[in-house]
């Protein structure tokens, strides 16, 4: 009988992050090692795993490395990720690790700039920075391939990550070799030439539900080309259309809330509805105080509040009620409670927004203010 624990992460798989740094799982917060100067060979000889299992194993979280988990129990009284381990892996060898479950992130090699990311997590930044790129393949990698390829028969799920997953090498060959009911879930732009990967014959010969396509968009049109620089409008559509033709049902968009979409999120959630995805997933924006909608004067903050509870009931309504549960827009909840908490800790100023979107606008042809007047009215309006 297999002992009580509060989460068989531990036990089932592994995230690699770009820079090296292996974690249980890609919110875990402990570093087991880095692959820059130990081997994927010594995972299990890690102290630091080995003090998160005993802490499982007494049916207890590691303080410091569940961190994600623990907070959002405390916030919603369920923690998704940790069900998740429990749930589908909750059989396990306390001596080491099945490799059940793997996020993988082999770099940051990546053809975007997107305007909220960073050179940690894309090449072209560190290029157009001038910032320490980890985009070169480095001499674990080979290592780690082997090692993972050497247990691929195991593997139930993986996540493909970056950078952009579908342009590394490294995962063409695990799509060559991973089980044919292994859930793949890809985490992706879906900004290049989609139907001339060299991968596709491999995603095509998979079952189509066994494929999960998560692709990260929150604007349309010009708006999503300023966004994502590099990327382009009429490409995206089309690689739309390729995934539902060929695995519909299974296309759900990731979207960062700012104040880049907050005012128009109506109107994409629209257009991409029309495109026939169903399945929104919000994201709140990290790190960037003078873009973050929760750091608006109130009535920007109820605009974008206003405009999230509509894009709610409008896509309840496009959905056949027997959906309606099913495909809720992920994350839409949260973002309301939080918004509608007086919150005034850090309220952006007026010169510190246009510093954003001049630093923006040196990347692209067209500036903020043509693309975004309803927000420049509201900015204007409001911010001091």
């Amino acid at each position: 009988m297999q002992p009580a624990v509060y989460c068989t992460a531990p036990w089932s798989g592994l995230t690699i992050r770009e820079n090296g740094n292996v974690k249980t799982c890609c919110v875990g917060r402990k570093t087991l090692l880095n692959l820059n100067v130990d081997s994927i060979d010594n995972i299990e000889k890690s102290t630091v795993l080995a003090q998160i299992r005993q802490n499982m194993l007494n049916g207890q979280p590691d303080i410091e490395n569940c961190a994600g988990c623990i907070k959002q129990e405390q916030t919603d009284g369920y923690s998704s990720l940790r069900n998740h381990y429990n749930t589908y892996y909750s059989e396990f060898d306390a001596n080491q690790i099945s490799l059940n479950f793997i996020d993988l992130r082999w770099n940051n090699t990546c053809n975007l700039s997107c305007m909220y990311c960073s050179p940690m997590f894309s090449s072209t930044w560190a290029d157009k920075l001038n910032k320490i790129n980890l985009r070169p393949v480095r001499e674990y990698q080979d290592n780690l391939l082997s090692w993972i390829l050497e247990r691929a028969s195991h593997v139930k799920e993986i996540m493909l990550v970056g950078g952009e997953p579908l342009l590394m090498k490294q995962n063409y060959q695990l799509l060559k070799v991973l089980p044919q009911d292994c859930r793949i879930s890809i985490i992706t732009n879906l900004s290049y030439d989609l139907k001339n990967l060299p991968c596709l014959e491999d995603l095509l010969s998979r079952p189509a539900n066994c494929i999960i396509w998560n692709v990260s968009a929150e604007n349309t049109h010009q708006q999503f080309e300023y966004v994502r620089q590099g990327a382009n409008w009429n490409q995206f559509v089309a690689n739309i259309e390729f995934l539902q033709e060929h695995w519909p049902g299974t296309v759900s968009l990731n979207m960062v809330h700012s104040m880049f979409n907050a005012i128009d999120l109506l109107d994409i959630v629209k257009t991409f509805t029309a495109l026939g995805i169903q399945k929104f997933n919000l994201l709140p924006l990290e790190e960037n105080v003078a873009m973050n909608v929760s750091n608006m004067p109130d009535p920007i903050r109820q605009a974008a509040l206003d405009c999230l509870n509509a894009t709610v009931q409008y896509h309840r309504d496009s959905l056949h009620p027997e959906d309606r549960d099913l495909y809720c827009i992920q994350g839409a909840s949260q973002l309301i409670t939080h918004l509608e908490k007086l919150c005034r800790e850090s309220i952006t100023t007026k010169s510190a927004f246009e510093q954003q979107i001049a630093w923006y606008d040196q990347w692209s042809k067209i500036g903020f203010k043509d693309l975004w007047p309803a927000v420049i009215r509201l900015t204007d309006q409001y911010l001091i």
